[in-house]
Formats: structure tokens, sequence, C-alpha cells
């Protein structure tokens, strides 16, 4: 025992400094409000409490959850159920030891990369533990926590799964995908990229390959199933409302520049300037993927499942987004591939550079060394200033100060007992979270069933909060030319109105 921790020690102790480092992160970051707290963030910890406490997945509202898989609520209730303490709470503590996990597996993963150097380990783990995109997935209640995790446990485990080609190992691959699956729907990229890697690979023989093909496929979304009917039994919906997008695939991929922007440095806000080299980064990973098709004896090596992840999550969330509608996408929504997209441009280097003489060497070394500077410079520039504000207000959200010191939550929270009846909100997920009043989203203007069912109301109750608008939904503006709204008492982030008159709203 005592030689694999000194041998673990020896291998990871620059893991183990950069996972300190993470801990203090999340410490600081969540110290002045708390873990940050977003709509999903709401949905999450209600329905991992209810299913502790009442033995269903339902939302604050008691109705069954389906916008979401399962995965992290019950992941978060299998804490709640161990500690007692609820998910909000604890939260901090769970983030601090998946960012250590994620550190630690990307350690473990890098060791086995072509020509890895110590110096190059060291300078991706500060980037890992220095990462504002990071930083801001881990500061939160939300999915991608986890997910990031079992996206990088996935890669280890093919690695195991290339190496044995066992059952055993084909299930563990399996069981991990299955698990990222039912965490985020996104996690149909990795069941995707495990059939791909196990229909490529020439040292398995046909009827062997089909076989594993099979309990591959057949493991990898058998929890996920098992949820979808779940839903459809529980809403008669598979997973929620889900409308049309509006950005076409040329406005997503100019997203996905913007956010590269904030990953890497020079880029800054030409969006167009970092979509161009996100296509040039598929485009490379295409041609090494290619590459270890033909050149079979590199096919095993990790790299390559990192090159096809990367390459299958760029297709697959370009492709999602210019069908269901999503926010624009962000930082968050692509995180799953920031790891895979610094190894993609970078995993290729140390060995690139032993091949080459000395002084070509030599300058090699000291341009990666002003890039790296760079990218630091401009973490440090990000990480500032977004410290300047969860300093003293907290992480943006439903834990920040503007939320908790709302005048319109005051009021509602000195109020309670006066406000009856049908209640709509904007932001019916916040309403909850800081006053414990139960509320109904308002219809979504696409939607003409939620529409009218609203409309039918005889007497209703709207609380409006200028920082919960939300452009999918309906507005003050439409309710009023079907409903005249009274409004009821108004506060400088929000107003309370109602329409009836046999509920008041006392002042």
């Amino acid at each position: 025992m005592r030689k694999i921790v000194i041998t673990f020690l020896n291998n990871h102790w620059d893991a183990l400094i950069a996972s300190v480092l993470g801990c203090i992160v999340i410490y600081c970051l969540t110290r002045f409000g708390g873990i940050g707290i977003s709509p999903d963030s709401v949905g999450y910890s209600e329905a991992a409490i209810n299913l502790k406490d009442k033995g269903a997945l339902l939302d604050f509202n008691g109705l069954a959850l389906v916008d979401f898989p399962a995965g992290y609520p019950l992941f978060l209730s299998f804490f709640y159920l161990l500690t007692g303490i609820s998910p909000i709470l604890l939260s901090p503590f769970i983030n601090a030891l998946l960012y250590v996990g994620v550190i630690l597996i990307s350690s473990s993963i890098m060791q086995s990369f072509q020509g890895v150097t110590r110096w190059y380990r060291i300078a991706i783990l500060i980037l890992l533990a220095s990462s504002p995109c990071l930083w801001e997935v881990y500061g939160m209640i939300w999915s991608e926590t986890l997910f990031l995790f079992l996206v990088l446990f996935f890669m280890l485990g093919w690695k195991n799964y290339s190496n044995k080609k066992t059952i055993f190992s084909l299930l563990l691959l399996a069981l991990v995908t299955a698990c990222a699956f039912v965490t985020r729907f996104a996690g149909i990229t990795l069941v995707a990229t495990g059939i791909a890697l196990i229909f490529f690979d020439e040292s398995i023989s046909i009827l062997k390959k089909i076989k594993h093909l099979a309990l591959f496929f057949v493991g990898s979304i058998s929890f996920v199933i098992i949820n979808l009917i779940r839903n459809h039994y529980a809403s008669g919906t598979l997973s929620g409302v889900r409308e049309k997008a509006l950005r076409t695939a040329g406005e997503n991929l100019l997203d996905i520049g913007s956010v590269l922007g904030g990953w890497f440095p020079f880029i800054g806000e030409h969006a167009l300037a970092g979509a161009i080299i996100f296509c040039l980064l598929v485009a490379f990973a295409v041609i090494q993927i290619v590459y270890r098709l033909i050149q079979q004896q590199f096919y095993s090596k990790l790299e390559t499942v990192v090159y096809g992840f990367f390459l299958v999550y760029s297709i697959f969330i370009i492709l999602i987004s210019s069908i269901s509608r999503f926010e624009e996408l962000s930082s968050r929504l692509l995180s799953p591939m920031y790891i895979p997209i610094i190894w993609v441009s970078t995993c290729w280097i140390p060995n690139f550079i032993q091949k080459k003489s000395r002084t070509f060497r030599i300058v090699l070394l000291m341009g990666t060394a002003v890039f790296f500077i760079a990218v630091l410079k401009n973490y440090y520039q990000q990480n500032v200033e977004t410290w300047d504000g969860i300093a003293y207000a907290g992480i943006p959200g439903y834990s920040e100060k503007q939320w908790k010191e709302s005048p319109t939550i005051k009021y509602i929270n000195t109020h309670k007992e006066s406000i009856n009846g049908a209640i709509y909100s904007d932001a019916y997920d916040g309403l909850y979270y800081l006053t414990g009043v139960k509320s109904l989203p308002l219809p979504h203007k696409e939607i003409e069933s939620e529409k009218n069912k609203f409309l039918n109301n005889t007497s209703l109750i709207v609380v409006w909060f200028k920082d919960g608008v939300n452009t999918d939904l309906i507005d003050l503006d439409y309710i009023n030319s079907h409903k005249k709204l009274q409004l009821t008492k108004s506060f400088e982030d929000g107003a309370i109105y109602f329409y009836t008159d046999s509920i008041s709203v006392k002042q």
C-alpha cells in the first residue's frame, strides 16, 4: 500500500497541487453568497430532495421532472440521503470533489499521450486549475459538473477496453456511457464515439465486433431509455417541451467562435476568427482520425478517443442547436469539449518538438512558452473581472445579492398570506427558491395549448421580475391584450399584478 501511495505521489504531485488550487477556487467563489443558482439549479435540487423525501422525481410544484434527464438529480439525491444536508448547501463540497476528479483523471490521461513531458502536463494542469470555463461550471449547481467528469472517465474506460478487449471492460465502458447519457442528453455523443471506436478497430474480429457493438449499444442507452419511458407515462412527452431552433448553423458557428475568444488568446471579440480556428481544429481532428485508421498501430492510443470525442461533440452541438431551440451557445454548453479542445490543440506538440534539431527545439519551446503565457494572461484578466463582481455580490444567479435583496422578494416574503390563487411568474423557479411561494411559468409564445390554459384562468396573479425576462415566454403586453391586469404593487426590480374580482392582494 505504501508503495502504491508513493508511486501515485511521484506521478501526480502536480495534479494534487492543481487540485488543492481548484478546491480553494470553489471555496472563494461560494464564500459570499453560496453556490451559484440558475433556473436549472432549482429544478435539480428540488427534484433531488423530492426523490429522497417522497420517492418520486418531482419539481417543487409536484409535477414530474421531464425537462432534464434523471441522472444528476439522482446523483445529488444520493449525497442528500448520505449526509442529510440539502443539495444546495452541500454542492460546494460535491463540486470540489468533481473538480478534483477532473484534474486527476486529466493527469492520468495525459500520462499516456505519446511523447508527453512533465512540463507539458504541468502547463495543462495550471490551465485547468485557472480556467474561467471550469470556474463557471463548478461554481454552479449544473449537470455539466458531473458530465465533464464522466466524459474524461469514458476516455480512461475506452483505453482500458482497447488494451483488454474483454466483456468486463466493455461493460464498464458501457456503464460509464449510460451514466453520462442519463446525466445529459448530450451523452449521446459518447454513445456515437464508442460505437465508432469499436467499429473501426481492426484488431477485433468481425463476429466479436458485432457482439461487442450490440452489448455496448444496449448497455449505453439502457438508463436513458428507462428515463424516457418514465417521462412518457408521467407527462405524455419524452423530454418536455422542445421548440424549433431560431438560429442557423452559421450563427451557431459564430457563437462557438465567440466562446473560443475567451478560451484562447488573440481572438478577442473576433467571432469569425474564432469560428475559422474552430473549423481548422475540427479538420485537424479529422486528419488525425483518418491517420489512425490507416496506421492501426496508433489506433489504441488515448489521443484517438480525444480526437474522436471532440469531432463527434463538435458536429452534434452544431446540428442539435440548429434543430432544437437553445440559448446562444455559451461556454457552459460547450464546456464538455473544453479540455478535449485544449488537448487537440496541444497534445501533439511535445512529440513534434522532440523530433526537431536542437536549435529548432529551442525556437519552438520559446514560441510555445509565449503562447502559454498569453493564455494565462487571458485567463487572469477574465478571472479578475469575474471576481470583482462575485467578491461582493456572489455568483450571478438567484444566489446573487441583487436577487436576495430584491424589493419584490422582500415584499412577498412578508405578505405571503395575502398572495393566493393561480400565480404565474417569468422567474417562477427563483420565486420559489427565494420565498417558498409556488407558481407556474408564463406560457411559451409558440405553444398555443400553454397560452390557452393560462388565458382560461378566471383569476390569476402575475409576479413580474425585470431581471427574469425570457423572450421565449409571453410578456405583459401580450397578457394585457387579453386580460386587463391591475397593478397591485410596483418595485424597483419588478411588480405584482392580478386579474380577478374574487381575489385581492392586500397592500
